[in-house]
């Protein structure tokens, strides 16, 4: 049952519109004008502490955790630093286009113009822009790949919460102060450590000033406030603002507010996403088990507080442009939060507080963040029955992560020992890394393997417009084998990941030279000892994952090139590459012979899964060959959010029977409807891909329909399906229940069906919010009856 304070609040941000807020431009703009002589580090910290000393704050009724992204609601902050003219030229089609609408005022458009314009041509992506190749941008355009980050700062943080709660951000000015005291500068290297440890002093500073603001704030409501329980609850919040976060956090209460000014203020400084709370319920229990004991809260209460602190996190949105809209549908902002685990000693590391995870996400059922439990043999069956159960009811939620591969995963990528491994969170959707000591960047960019094999199939040449534009991987006649045909595809993918990793070293090289985030990396240990940002390389560990897109197609369509062309000879290649270029226009029989005459990735056929694993396991060859800009290593991630959607648009049709542009597979799931043989066969083929070699992570959706798992035995069922895909070493996995009549009820009625959550990716999302193609995309996918 929710309190009232928490359906009030819901229900607000429920009624409210997204929007995009211009302040913070306004703000970006003055602290850049003023300080522009100074070096980029020092830039960023006047600039936050600019924006945290002048930024509209405000305290919602019955709020308890305060804190605002923006000057409303669920607004959309614009970051001149990094965008400028693309955000002016699509500015009259945010409110009414079909993907993540944003509402804007013709006030609002008029000063935001104005500003941008003081921007142009040297905002962060026309800068990078100007730095990459041409073969780089032209392969972009064409859709067989994309390079990332280039319209936003890094993200991707597991801030180290068990120490910053204990310390309080005094702490770390101090240690800052003190390198400064103890460094000579007498050379180029001192000079950049001391500006780095004087911007982490400037934006403490304007942190404490902020919240020195909320302290100030809630004390002169409460004199206002008629209601003695209300007003007690403003001293309380006036009280925890003026002791944190420059102090360590004392109680329950002050310790979650402590965690959402560190989480909202990295998302002032830097618009990156994928910024995680890691192992929420591992830094946060003994504050909430001390203030139990002491009689000063109750499990009631505590649950409460958790809920106010997650419709806080999901009032945080981006800007995206019409492209990322679309292939990122749902506002995401892959805001992880997990719990469960290992302790360092290989112990069950649940607790008190990851029963009151669960229990506050199921009742406030927000999107974000997103919830996760770490999965091993020694996790409690009341913790997963209590996740599953959730389940059950058409939650979506929690995810579910598979400790027995992921700690030797995060062994062997940083080479850590294993008891450090034990400490690992998700940043993002499912990437793993050691909390409080890592900077791992997912946002490399997209290779779409499906337009890879069309190339490869036109040597190079790229149907749409005829231009050339991979390699000559030889005339469609010399290809007469699978091994030839693998060769030609592998050519293909090595050739761009090359223009894709080559140009994301510009785009990283150019974060560390201007847009480094002090406060940011202030929370990842080490970063202060090497006086650099986490973007210059100050974390102990750095890596950078590099995303596959259309694994299920790209594998069904080599496999039945093989099968029915190479081995059996029911097709020439001149019959299937007619069909194709005609979009099997008249061709229906052959169509249907792809579909239903080749074997299909998701259904435990270790014939077409070897293929899709081969496919894996040459990719991580191709990208292991480059390091990133701070010397990381690049690693794969098997993930495509709904960018299946948008890449699927650039490819014509495909040799598994897949029409010209439709979408092609979500993530590492089977192409929807073809994962016949059940949830067990499915799991099983997902997890043959050797998902050792997604070191970053393998995300996998699956759904199954309502009716066929209820009750007792229904989580049996759902329990074996996890643990089934555990023991064959897949990383991830969650799951959607929900039937199709209600998919297709809330699309023709969406206002009855605002609560509706759906995994699209990583990510949950309300389904009503999504672009009707992705709706689509995701009531494709099977319904899976256990048998």
């Amino acid at each position: 049952m929710l309190t009232e304070r928490i359906k009030m609040l819901k229900e607000k941000q429920n009624k409210v519109k997204p929007s995009i807020g211009v302040e913070r431009a306004r703000l970006a703009t003055e602290a850049i004008e003023k300080h522009a002589v100074e070096p980029p580090v020092l830039q960023k910290a006047y600039m936050l502490a600019h924006i945290l000393k002048n930024m509209t704050i405000f305290i919602q009724d019955g709020e308890l955790i305060v804190g605002n992204l923006a000057d409303k609601p669920r607004c959309a902050p614009v970051f001149p630093e990094y965008n400028s003219e693309w955000i002016v030229e699509e500015i009259d089609e945010f409110a009414t286009r079909p993907t993540d609408p944003l509402l804007i005022t013709d006030e609002e458009k008029k000063e935001l113009v104005q500003i941008l314009s003081k921007w142009k041509g040297n905002s962060f992506e026309k800068i990078v822009e100007r730095n990459l190749s041409e073969k780089s941008k032209n392969a972009e355009k064409s859709g067989v790949m994309t390079i990332g980050n280039r319209d936003c700062g890094t993200g991707h943080l597991l801030p180290d919460y068990y120490n910053l709660l204990r310390n309080g951000l005094n702490y770390y000015k101090e240690k800052c102060q003190q390198k400064i005291a103890e460094t000579v500068i007498d050379c180029r290297e001192k000079a950049e450590q001391v500006d780095f440890w004087n911007a982490v002093i400037i934006a403490i500073d304007g942190v404490g000033e902020l919240a020195r603001r909320y302290s100030e704030l809630a004390a002169k409501l409460a004199e206002k406030e008629k209601d003695p329980v209300r007003k007690d609850e403003l001293l309380e919040i006036s009280s925890n603002c003026k002791n944190i976060p420059l102090k360590p956090a004392k109680t329950f209460m002050e310790a979650v507010q402590f965690v959402w000014f560190i989480h909202v203020i990295i998302n002032i400084e830097t618009n990156g996403h994928g910024i995680s709370f890691h192992r929420f319920d591992q830094y946060i229990n003994d504050f909430y088990v001390n203030d139990l004991s002491k009689g000063s809260i109750t499990e009631e209460k505590a649950i409460e507080i958790l809920q106010c602190f997650f419709i806080k996190v999901t009032d945080i949105i981006k800007l995206r442009d019409k492209f990322y809209s679309e292939s990122f549908a749902g506002y995401p902002m892959w805001q992880n939060l997990i719990i469960g685990g290992q302790t360092s000693d290989g112990k069950d590391a649940s607790n008190e507080t990851s029963y009151l995870v669960l229990k506050a996400n199921k009742g406030v059922q927000t999107s974000q963040p997103t919830a996760s439990l770490r999965y091993f043999n020694g996790t409690p069956e009341k913790l997963v029955e209590e996740a599953l159960k959730m389940i059950q009811e058409g939650m979506a939620t929690p995810a579910f992560f598979n400790d027995n591969l992921v700690i030797p995963i995060i062994m062997d990528k940083f080479g850590v020992s294993i008891e450090e491994a034990r400490n690992w969170g998700i940043q993002g959707c499912v990437q793993p890394c050691v909390a409080g000591y890592s900077d791992g960047r997912p946002t490399v960019g997209y290779v779409n393997l499906l337009k890879c094999l069309e190339l490869a199939l036109h040597n190079g040449i790229n149907p749409v417009n005829g231009e050339q534009l991979g390699p000559k991987t030889g005339e469609l006649e010399s290809i007469d084998s699978l091994e030839k045909l693998k060769k030609a595809f592998y050519t293909q993918i090595d050739y761009f990941v090359d223009l894709m990793l080559t140009g994301f070293n510009v785009v990283g090289a150019m974060h560390a030279l201007r847009e480094p985030a002090p406060f940011a990396s202030m929370t990842i240990n080490d970063c202060i000892e090497k006086g650099k940002s986490v973007q210059s390389g100050g974390a102990r560990y750095s890596e950078s994952g590099a995303f596959i897109c259309g694994i299920g197609n790209t594998t069904d369509a080599i496999a039945a090139i093989d099968t029915l062309v190479f081995k059996k000879k029911t097709l020439s290649m001149d019959q299937l590459m007619d069909a194709l270029n005609i979009n099997f226009k008249g061709k229906e029989d052959i169509r249907l012979t792809l579909l239903n005459k080749a074997p299909k990735y998701g259904n435990d056929n270790d014939y077409v899964d070897s293929i899709a694993a081969d496919i894996v396991k040459h990719y991580r060859k191709s990208i292991s060959r480059y390091h990133d800009s701070r010397g990381g290593k690049y690693v794969v991630v098997i993930e495509s959010q709904s960018l299946n959607v948008s890449q699927g648009k650039s490819v014509l049709a495909s040799a598994d029977g897949r029409f010209a542009h439709d979408a092609v597979n979500d993530n590492c799931s089977p192409v929807m409807g073809r994962d016949i043989n059940g949830p067990t066969a499915a799991v099983k083929s997902v997890a043959k891909l050797d998902q050792k070699n997604a070191q970053d992570g393998c995300l996998y959706n699956i759904r199954f329909e309502p009716r066929s798992i209820q009750g007792e035995k229904g989580r049996q069922v759902l329990e074996s399906v996890i643990k089934t895909y555990f023991d064959n070493m897949g990383e991830h996995i969650q799951i959607n229940v929900i039937d199709n009549e209600t998919l297709k009820a809330a699309q023709k009625e969406p206002e009855k069906y605002r609560n509706l959550l759906v995994r699209v990716a990583g990510y949950l999302a309300y389904f009503t919010e999504l672009d009707k193609h992705v709706q689509d995309n995701i009531i494709s996918r099977t319904a899976h009856v256990p048998s």
